[in-house]
């Protein structure tokens, strides 16, 4: 069974976003925060602890996030 995706799993800067239980990351490309590089880390396994987290709503999480942050940041990439 699928660990729920939760806002608090991320952690979101300038420089990016990641789900710190599977280590994913969203880095944005340089001037360019709509496009970056995904690194998927470990979405999909199961983790050590038992947890395992669906890639698609990690990805989806994420984005919302990155959204959210670049709405209530648009002076981070001027």
């Amino acid at each position: 069974m699928a660990t729920p995706v939760t806002p608090d799993q991320f952690v979101v800067t300038t420089e990016g976003i990641t789900h710190v239980p599977t280590g994913a990351t969203f880095t944005p490309h340089f001037n360019r925060p709509n496009s970056g590089t995904i690194y998927k880390g470990e979405m999909g396994k199961v983790l050590k602890n038992g947890e395992e987290y669906e890639p698609q709503e990690v990805e989806r999480m994420m984005e919302r996030l990155w959204i959210e942050y670049l709405t209530e940041n648009p002076e981070a990439f001027t």
